[in-house]
């Protein structure tokens, strides 16, 4: 007897569904997908437990007919195409018939269906690729899916499933694309029982991308429209002012179709070549419109890439119409809302955020700790504390404050091999000038190294449980979709660093607390910026990148004119941190001029 055996079809379709139901983002995408090519006008999309326990996808479309339901979960039945010749001018979403028979390989599968011009519709479940049951119901008119225990006869895929956050964040990134290249669809998506996302439907990309991206970001793009011999563009590109550290914001469309191109990514980071920092990627919404037969779709079982038969001269046009859109608007970034501006002035005039730079927040610690002493003692301190904490600081015991400085003195000389600086003045308000015992010359970074004093102070204080928080004039943050879930994700981070958080519903977020030294208001792009960066990173890091950002935001800034006594408690409170030589950034905080370099450079030596 051979070896070679002919497989059954439920094995066939389990191996099918390794490459067209990767994860349950994948399942989203085919189940929307054919409800766009039905003709849909509305999608409701819901899902739980980051899709893997359950999904359901409904629509208004055309439906189907009761003899075609069992069909269409069959292997390669589909209503898209009719010979080979076709694949060279595909217009629909899908058309290789692999993806309901692959879900149902790999679920428990339910689908109702009704077509307009039938008096009842047909339902049929699939539990594991095998059909339980195919019965007439009443329904209404168009398709409903749902798809529970994914990947439940099939342990190895499951394992390697990411979190339920990071599987509702990949469906989310999936539902937000197929809205944008279909705006005259109205698209609703559900997480776990709240509504996340709704598009009006009404056919206007503007008012779809303001659902995608919100509304304070649409008011950073500019308008792509351009013609080339190849290709037509539209869409929308970002001013210099919005960009990300990755490439979350960057949505490209084939023919409507959402696509990930490496290709194009590239044309459009060139475009903004010298306008954004390395390392800086510029929000995008771009659709390119070209001839069907310059294209090829059926690359991958998913249709997330495509290959283009001249892809030398589509880099060119994209290039080319990038460019043009950039020269012809104006790039100057928007200021704040006149909601956010009020907001700073109220706090300062207030006092309610610490205006000071406050060095001085440890009381009373153990000896072995090392207090920060406060270089602004008097005057700046006294005008901006509120009077009742200013009375709190002036009944501490000045005596035990004492012991503690005096109990530092020895270790200052000596940690670190960080040399005891003593203050001589200040260069264009940004640069303190020492000098050391053996005569060298330093130049310190005043901001750089009060980075670093902050930075060592939050962890001290998070480690002992003392960090101090102050509430705060509420502050809203709106945010797109994706950069929502992933602050949802991580508000017990942010509490546990001070900042407390309080979800208000439709992606809006409310700040009510703060950490006491952090002297303004949280830009929203920081905190933006901070979770694209963490995105795909573990807690640990997005841990970091706050601390990080919290330490920069509280340091005293650039051409900051500060006193004797301040630039002398910078110097010896640097001189105690982890490492004084760097900040948390790991941007050098101090330069030495020696002594005998500079008798060289006058000739004397």
């Amino acid at each position: 007897m051979g070896r070679i055996l002919l497989l059954d079809e439920v094995t066939a379709n389990k191996i099918a569904a390794g490459e067209v139901v990767e994860r349950p983002a994948a399942v989203i995408k085919e189940l929307v997908e054919n409800a766009l090519d039905a003709g849909a006008t509305r999608i409701d999309i819901s899902i739980a437990g980051g899709g893997l326990e359950s999904m359901r996808v409904a629509d208004n479309g055309a439906g189907m007919a009761a003899e075609d339901v069992p069909l269409a979960l069959q292997r390669h039945a589909t209503s898209k195409i009719q010979c080979a010749e076709d694949l060279t001018r595909v217009t629909s979403m899908g058309f290789r018939g692999e993806a309901l028979p692959s879900i149902a390989a790999v679920s428990r599968f339910r689908l109702v269906s009704r077509r307009a011009e039938d008096m009842a519709g047909t339902e049929i479940e699939v539990e594991g690729g095998k059909t339980l049951q195919v019965t007439e119901t009443g329904c209404p008119v168009g398709t409903e899916v749902r798809v529970e225990d994914l990947f439940f006869n099939t342990p190895a895929r499951l394992k390697f499933t990411k979190s339920q956050g990071a599987e509702t964040a990949r469906i989310t990134d999936t539902v937000q694309r197929l809205a944008l290249a279909w705006p005259n669809v109205s698209f609703s998506l559900t997480v776990n029982g709240k509504n996340t996302l709704v598009t009006p439907g009404n056919g206007q990309l503007a008012d779809a991308a303001g659902q995608v991206l919100g509304r304070q970001n649409m008011r950073q793009m500019i308008p792509l429209d351009w013609q080339g011999e190849l290709l037509a563009l539209h869409g929308f590109l970002a001013k210099p002012a919005l960009s990300r550290a990755n490439r979350n914001l960057q949505f490209f469309f084939v023919n409507k179709r959402p696509i990930r191109s490496p290709l194009l990514s590239d044309a459009l980071q060139t475009a903004y070549q010298t306008l954004l920092p390395r390392n800086r990627f510029p929000a995008a919404i771009v659709f390119v419109e070209m001839d069907t037969s310059e294209v090829d779709v059926n690359v991958h079982p998913a249709k997330r890439e495509v290959r283009f038969s001249r892809e030398r001269d589509i880099y060119r046009q994209l290039l080319a119409g990038a460019k043009a859109a950039l020269r012809q608007a104006s790039l100057i970034g928007e200021m704040g809302t006149p909601h956010t501006a009020a907001l700073r002035e109220t706090a300062a005039a207030t006092g309610f955020y610490d205006q000071a730079i406050d060095f001085d927040r440890q009381k009373k610690l153990p000896q072995d700790n090392v207090p920060l002493e406060s270089p602004f003692a008097g005057k700046r301190e006294a005008e901006a504390v509120p009077a009742e904490i200013k009375e709190t600081n002036e009944t501490a015991e000045p005596a035990a404050a004492e012991t503690n400085r005096e109990a530092t003195e020895d270790v200052r000389e000596t940690t670190h091999n960080f040399p005891r600086l003593r203050p001589i003045g200040q260069y264009r308000d940004t640069y303190i000038l020492a000098q050391s015992q053996t005569g060298e010359l330093y130049v310190v970074d005043q901001h750089a190294a009060h980075e670093r004093v902050l930075y060592d102070q939050l962890k001290r204080e998070l480690s002992d449980g003392t960090l101090p928080v102050q509430d705060v004039i509420p502050q809203t943050f709106e945010l797109d979709p994706l950069t929502a879930a992933a602050l949802l994700k991580s508000l017990n981070i942010f509490a546990e660093l001070g900042l407390r958080f309080e979800t208000f519903g439709n992606n809006i977020f409310i700040l009510r607390s703060i950490p006491m030294f952090f002297r303004h208001c949280l830009n929203q792009d920081d905190l933006t910026e901070i979770l694209n960066s963490a995105a795909d990173a573990d807690n640990t890091h997005l841990f970091e990148k706050t601390l990080q950002m919290m330490s920069c935001k509280g340091a005293v800034k650039a051409n900051q004119s500060l006193d004797p006594k301040e630039m002398s408690a910078l110097l010896n409170n640097l001189a105690e941190t982890s490492q004084p030589h760097t900040c948390p950034h790991g941007r050098p905080t101090v330069l030495v001029l020696t002594e005998q370099a500079v008798a060289r450079n006058f000739r004397r030596q």
